[in-house]
């Protein structure tokens, strides 16, 4: 039987070390959305106009449309977080994990290097919005789905497109209004995923450095909770007013001559303004928040467990090669 190729062996190992922020920020994400779709869903609802509280908005759905009326667009928020959430978790996870080693060989040998391993806040921030800018690029379109398969169901019943699914909705707005039309609305998406990046992702690796310094078990349950919920309310501060316009933006419809209510982001973002005042940008933030948080925890708690869980097994089988070669030896 021919020995496999050592050369091979360690380029899969490398190919696959470098897949593993993704893979894991895909897994994390999809399955903290599992968890919180239904609030997604009432936040989608209350930035659309809805003036019912939150207890009667939630009969009425399950009323007009049952349990899954609740997870309407699952699998268009699936595919986001498989592309959106999976980029952006991967690409801060590599930039950050650089820009540490480039800090430690920088520093090496010099009293207090090991300390050097912490970023400071400027160089998160700008791994986070990085990351927000190249997730929100390859997520937009998926992004695009879940707010129209939400906003459908909304209408009345003569405007409803009544798309069987997320692929449906892609290939409906790719006739209607070409290939472009998968990214209607990409500029203030992008401006959006930048701000979560930066108010949850910088905010929580922040959060958790502070708590670490101050006695915190390093990686350890305490910092990695408090962090994220720290991540979360910063994240939802910072992204609601985007997240407003965006939702406008991307579920508007023309009227009977065909023109549209607003002719950019900037123009909904003023027109709101004038109309409705800065208030109006957090409308449903209370279902936003408390979608936002449970998600932010979630998802970077898991993404913490897989993380510590693949790097002991890639200890243990250090370990074991290095055992097998002492042995031979």
């Amino acid at each position: 039987m021919a020995a496999e190729n050592p050369k091979s062996e360690s380029a899969s190992a490398a190919a696959w070390h470098k897949a593993q922020p993704f893979v894991n920020g895909c897994a994390a994400a999809s399955a903290a959305l599992m968890f919180v779709q239904p609030a997604d869903v009432f936040k989608m609802r209350y930035q659309l106009g809805s003036k019912l509280s939150v207890g009667r908005l939630g009969l009425k759905i399950f009323e007009q449309e049952g349990l899954r009326g609740l997870y309407k667009g699952l699998d268009a928020g699936l595919a986001r977080q498989c592309t959106y959430g999976m980029t952006r978790l991967g690409v801060f996870r590599t930039l950050t994990d650089r820009a540490k080693k480039r800090r430690m060989r920088k520093h090496k040998g010099e009293e207090g290097a090991e300390g050097d391993a912490q970023l400071p806040f400027w160089e998160k921030g700008a791994c986070a919005l990085a990351a927000g800018a190249v997730g929100a690029v390859v997520g937009n379109p998926a992004d695009l789905a879940v707010v129209r398969l939400t906003a459908d169901s909304s209408l009345p019943s003569h405007l409803r497109k009544n798309y069987k699914g997320v692929a449906d909705c892609l290939v409906r707005t790719v006739r209607g209004e070409g290939i472009k039309g998968l990214w209607r609305g990409s500029a203030m998406t992008i401006t959006r995923c930048m701000a979560v990046n930066l108010g949850q992702l910088a905010s929580a690796d922040q959060a958790r450095d502070l708590m670490e310094n101050f006695g915190a078990r390093k990686g350890g349950a305490v910092s990695i909770f408090g962090g994220s919920v720290v991540g979360g309310f910063v994240g939802a501060v910072f992204s609601m007013p985007f997240d407003y316009v965006k939702s406008q933006v991307q579920s508007m419809q023309p009227d009977k001559m065909g023109k549209l209510p607003y002719r950019s982001a900037l123009d909904c973002a003023r027109k709101t303004m004038r109309r409705h005042g800065p208030t109006r940008f957090y409308a449903g933030f209370g279902p936003y928040f408390f979608r936002q948080a449970p998600h932010t925890i979630i998802t970077l708690c898991l993404l913490a467990q897989l993380t510590n869980m693949q790097d002991a097994f890639e200890r243990r089988q250090r370990e074991a090669e290095d055992a097998t070669s002492g042995t031979r030896k």
